[in-house]
């Protein structure tokens, strides 16, 4: 949602004669990129309990309130923004631990400047005045596409270890790169990494997967495959991801494969639609465990679901999402050859109706990685498709029965499911069991069956 510009000039109205009060970070940069911000972050010298008393009474509410650390969030109708007093922060050493320590508040800007993660994001902007402030040099930074630590580098990536996730994600989706001593001190401190709990290192991810979205006017279409890299290159990705670095040099069959195991996995992110990024980049990562528990890469599928789920488990996905991902990754090489019979298919595409559509782009995000081709859609989305234009059953709701029909031919208890299972299967390929009259004679039978061997 864009910010309410008429709005955060009221709320900058309020604030003055007493103090000036500016956005700052993602707000300034997008709008010195000339995109629309979305975000707003604010500041000024009050401290929280300031300026909770001088929106008394005002329509703006004061909640999510951290006195200690002098933020807040402050809203009203339509608009919402993230304060935070002016203040400088110290750090436990060298712990990448993300929360100061110690916090100081401070009226003086250039002081809150220095404590932020890069000049890009130190650039602050009154609404009132229409002008910036720029203590670190920032605009000509964000000018020049640089991203550039707003203090000494060392301490900038030794106090808060989430900073070298923001340098790859920030750089992925801008398209700006890394000042070199940016970079080498980011990379010098990557293990402070491990101290960020994986609540806040999975939405890092999850951003960088999908920076191709963030900024498409500014070319980073390929903004995804470039926060990867970053991160390889950080050494950050062996730390989050250890199966996906292992493919390192694990080498392929060369009648099919151009690339190792590693740079197939990434060709197949790079090359997958947003929503199963996550699975083509870890749809592999089976293989380095198969070949080192049997020589050979077989049933590398089923091992890389197993390892995937349990990465994902670490990284606190939520269970369904990582279930939806695994099962990608469990069923990525269901009929690779194109021999298995075409009953079998459409059962398959029945059992999993909800995974095809995504089963297949991950498909064929893996066959393009093989050789850089683009690939030919799988049979079975082809069948899945033949399937619901002729309105064929996917699940017993589809049925022209239901469970009272088999209770009344005399089935009982669990016999009533396991029938109504066993009518679908069939009806998936018998057209003639889709009519119920059909499918009533098939649970009477069943019912007969039954009571027969009962005796």
């Amino acid at each position: 949602m864009a910010v309410d510009a008429v709005a955060f000039r009221r709320l900058a109205e309020l604030f003055r004669p007493r103090a000036v009060l500016y956005a700052v970070g993602g707000f300034c940069r997008d709008r010195l990129l000339g995109a629309e911000p979305h975000d707003l972050d604010i500041c000024s010298k009050l401290t929280v309990g300031e300026v909770t008393e001088l929106l008394e009474g005002s329509g703006f509410v004061i909640h999510r309130s951290y006195p200690r650390l002098g933020t807040a969030c402050i809203s009203s109708e339509g608009f919402s923004a993230e304060y935070t007093c002016f203040r400088t922060d110290s750090y436990p050493d060298g712990s990448g631990v993300h929360r100061p320590g110690e916090v100081r508040f401070t009226g003086d800007i250039a002081l809150d400047a220095r404590r932020r993660d890069f000049t890009a994001n130190a650039v602050y902007f009154d609404p009132l005045e229409e002008g910036y402030t720029d203590p670190t040099g920032g605009i000509e930074d964000i000018k020049n596409r640089v991203l550039r630590a707003a203090d000494t580098p060392s301490r900038v990536f030794s106090e808060d270890g989430l900073r070298v996730l923001r340098l790859a994600r920030l750089a992925a989706e801008t398209g700006f790169e890394p000042e070199e001593e940016t970079f080498l001190a980011a990379r010098a401190s990557v293990r402070n990494i491990l101290d960020i709990v994986p609540e806040r290192i999975l939405p890092e991810l999850d951003r960088i997967f999908a920076a191709d979205a963030a900024y498409p006017a500014l070319g980073t279409t390929d903004g995804h495959r470039r926060g990867l890299e970053l991160l390889d290159e950080l050494g950050a990705l062996e730390l989050l991801l250890p199966e996906l670095t292992a493919l390192k040099g694990l080498r392929q069959n060369a009648n099919y494969h151009i690339y190792d195991a590693f740079r197939h996995s990434v060709e197949a992110y790079a090359a997958a639609p947003r929503a199963i990024r996550w699975a083509a980049l870890l749809h592999d990562i089976g293989k380095r465990i198969a070949v080192e528990r049997t020589g050979k890469m077989h049933e590398h599928a089923a091992l890389g679901a197993e390892a995937a789920s349990a990465r994902l488990a670490a990284l606190r996905m939520p269970k369904k999402r990582a279930e939806r991902i695994c099962r990608l990754i469990a069923l990525h090489m269901v009929d690779l050859k194109g021999d298995m019979s075409e009953s079998k298919l459409r059962l398959f595409a029945a059992e999993n109706r909800e995974y095809i559509e995504d089963l297949a782009a991950l498909r064929m995000a893996d066959g393009f990685a093989t050789r850089g081709l683009p690939a030919d859609q799988p049979r079975f989305l082809r069948i899945y498709r033949d399937m619901l234009a002729e309105g064929a059953p996917m699940c017993l709701a589809d049925l022209a029965v239901t469970g009272e029909d088999a209770a009344a031919a005399g089935l009982r208890g669990a016999e009533i499911g396991e029938a109504l299972g066993e009518l679908l299967r069939c009806a998936v390929n018998a057209p003639s069991l889709r009519r119920r009259e059909n499918a009533l004679a098939f649970l009477e039978r069943r019912a007969a069956k039954a009571r027969k061997e009962e005796g």
